[in-house]
């Protein structure tokens, strides 16, 4: 879990962490501030138990989640957090197939309950084209 200590501190405008395992219970302590960014670097372990809902909590404007290199895009982590204006995704990788990339494409669907969400940038994506035009198709 994210130290207590980090819910103390109200003016705290930019968090960034790492982890290789995310529960909803992870944040709970940092859910009540107004954080400017947060950054979230996942490990190369990340995924075997995630908590889908687990960022639904957080109150950020700018959300940024770097994915482990290399790895095939499984997660089913829920991106839409409801107060972020600008989410940034990096190293998404699918297989390159003409069976597109369901995990990723799910992940992209959810962000239309967030009706304040107005950039949105893909980093370091391996995709087929087909799968990149579904992708510009949800957004």
């Amino acid at each position: 879990p994210i130290c207590q200590e980090f819910g103390n501190m109200s003016q705290l405008e930019f968090l960034g962490l790492s982890a290789t395992q995310l529960q909803k219970s992870s944040v709970q302590s940092i859910t009540h501030l107004h954080i400017s960014k947060v950054l979230l670097v996942l490990g190369d372990t990340y995924g075997e138990r995630e908590d889908a809902e687990s960022l639904q909590d957080l109150k950020t404007q700018s959300l940024h989640i770097v994915f482990p290199t290399g790895k095939e895009f499984h997660f089913i982590l829920d991106v839409s957090v409801g107060t972020t204006v600008s989410l940034e995704l990096s190293n998404i990788k699918c297989v390159l197939d003409d069976n597109g990339c369901p995990y990723f494409e799910n992940v992209l669907s959810k962000l239309q309950k967030n009706s304040r969400l107005s950039n949105l940038t893909l980093n370091n994506i391996e995709i087929t084209w087909n799968s990149f035009f579904t992708i510009l198709q949800l957004v």
